[in-house]
């Protein structure tokens, strides 16, 4: 599977709620509309719990079959839908912001969770720094196809069992941990 990792930053002095709420109910329904989307996904960050990427709002995962399906909303991005999709970021994001990482992607869970943390990985080595830490699963590595900094973006779900002491003690071992809803 390929995904595709868009890290979506808020427009200046926007709120997070505003964030989302315009994102909820303008433009991901604009984007269903008009893309022919597998999979769509929207996680909200938790800004007071991720203090190094207080701009992000959201890390958005598009998620494609196969690399024909990707060419498939390349075209789409490239027609006056595409226009419409990016005059409408305008109104909510910080677009210059904005960056993708197109990953190779083995689901490592079929869970599904409200929750989940994402890890920077610089090192093949940071890939597993978060492994073993109570109350988590990993869902996958997200390896990284073509970047030069960055090997892999490891996504972990939180589960029920997760206790704000251990999510903090997290946080402060590896600050560049992303926690997002």
């Amino acid at each position: 599977m390929i995904k595709a990792l868009a890290f979506i930053h808020k427009k200046l002095n926007l709120s997070q709620d505003a964030f989302k709420y315009y994102y909820e109910k303008n433009h991901a329904p604009l984007a269903n509309s008009l893309l022919a989307l597998e999979g769509y996904e929207r996680n909200y960050i938790h800004n007071c719990k991720s203090p190094l990427f207080e701009s992000l709002g959201s890390i958005s995962i598009f998620k494609y079959k196969s690399s024909k399906s990707l060419e498939v909303i390349g075209e789409q991005m490239a027609s006056d839908a595409g226009d419409t999709l990016r005059n409408d970021e305008l109104n909510f994001m910080n677009v210059e912001k904005n960056f993708y990482l197109f990953t190779e992607s083995n689901e490592l869970s079929n869970e599904t969770f409200k929750k989940k943390i994402f890890y920077l990985a610089n090192t093949p080595a940071e890939l597993i720094h978060l492994d073993g830490v109570n109350g988590i699963i990993k869902i996958s590595d997200n390896l990284i196809l073509d970047h030069e900094n960055i090997v892999g973006v490891p996504e972990y779900g939180i589960t029920k069992s997760c206790v704000a002491k251990d999510l903090n003690q997290l946080l402060k071992e590896y600050p560049k941990t992303i926690m997002t809803a």
